[in-house]
């Protein structure tokens, strides 16, 4: 059984703990993320738990389930749930997890994750084992990495980037329900850009450094957006750097100050917008983000899928149907 823990007067994620239960009760509680078929090894002796932290945009889930379980998601479930608006990054912690495409097979073992999508038939197998489930926008992906229908990847979570990625998927399961929900996705995103740089290859000592730069300016955005000056100067005036310099780094990662800029502004709206306490009207969100009202809209529907009006409408109905 789901138990839901809010705090009161905070606009929290969704935290739910659901004690060890037995096949069937797991059954209905997975399905619940992506309809599939389950069959369980030693089924009388088979339990798991599952703990889940859910924003209006990201889910991670830790499961530790006792003996195997082999899950077949056909067309029935996936015309059910269709689960293309998705990736899921699953990182065991013990144990391993295994997918299968037709006879495309990928392993991911501890100190790994695999990366993929599951609006194609599959087959999943999970032997006795502990992993964390990252559920990730399908957008946050694909404007970053270019997958294929199929897309099954695995990335090294042992060093570098990977065990950075690692720590604060760790890090953030950790904090439980104590994390807003502004905090939760804030962290998410930075997970999901540093995912992305591991499945296109950027793992060089550059890239990290690089990284390391243009992760010091989005902090820096997101802090400071609505609030005070975050044109180029003044920012790379903030942070001991010359535009020059700033620019530069900024090309070698791939990006422009620009289009981080625009980014983190629409991540900011869209923390607000989730916000059921906000009463501020759309057109001056635009405003303080720096948008124009006409070209916020259309910027929003481009990076998230959804209208600001659609999105904000959305949060609020998930915001009271978790009070009834």
């Amino acid at each position: 059984m789901r138990r839901p823990i809010l705090i009161e007067g905070m606009v929290t994620l969704r935290w739910y703990d659901v004690a060890a239960c037995g096949p069937e009760s797991f059954s209905e509680l997975a399905d619940g993320f992506v309809p599939m078929a389950h069959e369980f090894g030693d089924h009388d002796g088979w339990h798991a738990g599952l703990t889940s932290q859910e924003s209006g945009t990201y889910t991670l889930l830790r499961w530790d389930q006792n003996g195997s379980r082999l899950c077949h998601r056909t067309r029935r479930h996936i015309h059910k749930k269709p689960g293309d608006d998705f990736f899921w990054i699953v990182l065991p912690d013990r144990g391993h997890f295994e997918m299968r495409f037709g006879d495309r097979v990928n392993r991911a073992m501890t100190g790994q994750a695999l990366m993929a999508g599951l609006e194609v038939p599959c087959r999943l197998y999970i032997p006795d084992s502990a992993s964390y489930g990252f559920q990730v926008p399908r957008n946050e992906i694909e404007h970053r990495v270019r997958p294929d229908a199929h897309m099954n990847l695995i990335l090294d979570m042992n060093q570098g980037l990977g065990r950075i990625a690692a720590d604060m998927i760790r890090g953030v399961h950790a904090e439980e329900s104590r994390l807003s929900e502004r905090e939760f996705n804030a962290v998410c995103d930075r997970v999901t850009e540093l995912l992305c740089m591991l499945a296109v290859g950027e793992t060089t000592p550059q890239a990290d450094h690089h990284a390391q730069v243009a992760e010091s300016i989005r902090r820096h955005l997101r802090a400071h957006i609505g609030r005070s000056d975050v044109r180029l100067p003044a920012v790379a005036h903030a942070l001991g750097w010359s535009p020059r310099q700033l620019r530069a780094v900024l090309h070698e990662s791939g990006t422009t100050f620009r289009d981080l800029r625009r980014e983190e502004a629409l991540r900011v709206a869209r923390d607000l917008l989730a916000d059921p306490r906000a009463t501020l009207p759309i057109a001056e969100l635009a405003t303080r983000c720096g948008f124009t009202p006409a070209w916020f809209s259309a910027a929003f529907k481009e990076r998230f899928g959804v209208t600001p009006r659609e999105f904000r409408r959305s949060r609020r109905a998930v915001s009271a149907g978790s009070r009834v």
